[in-house]
């Protein structure tokens, strides 16, 4: 808007908790969910490890939320295993990064990535 970028996101919550003798974290997310597509593992020029996920998590009248989801390190190789279908629980936090993506003509464009990064994960037994 007006040459500055926004992002709105609208969420749809069952439970909201107030932590009452710890400051809040703001920006924690926790969800539960599938494994909608294969998983992609790759490691950064820099070395870092990290999967990409996208995680159909479901609501009321047969409709699913598709969230993209990127871990991290550890986490990173334990989700690089998990298959489509799998169900999940992980924590983590909303965030937004820029990235280049090279396109076939050989330009470069800058983009930016709007996810969960995963500070937790787990494969919930069905």
């Amino acid at each position: 808007v007006d040459g500055c970028s926004r992002l709105e996101l609208r969420v749809f919550v069952k439970d909201i908790e107030m932590e009452t003798d710890a400051t809040p974290d703001v920006n924690t997310i926790e969800l539960t969910g599938y494994i909608c597509k294969p998983t992609t593992y790759r490691v950064t020029p820099f070395g870092r490890e990290i999967t990409d996920m996208l995680v159909a998590v479901n609501r009321a009248y047969n409709k699913s939320d598709y969230i993209p989801v990127i871990c991290w390190g550890r986490n990173a190789r334990f989700a690089k295993g998990l298959e489509v279908g799998d169900r999940i629980a992980a924590t983590g936090r909303i965030q937004s990064r820029d990235y280049e993506k090279k396109l076939e003509s050989g330009d470069v464009m800058k983009r930016t990535a709007y996810e969960v990064s995963i500070s937790s994960i787990s494969k919930v037994e069905q």
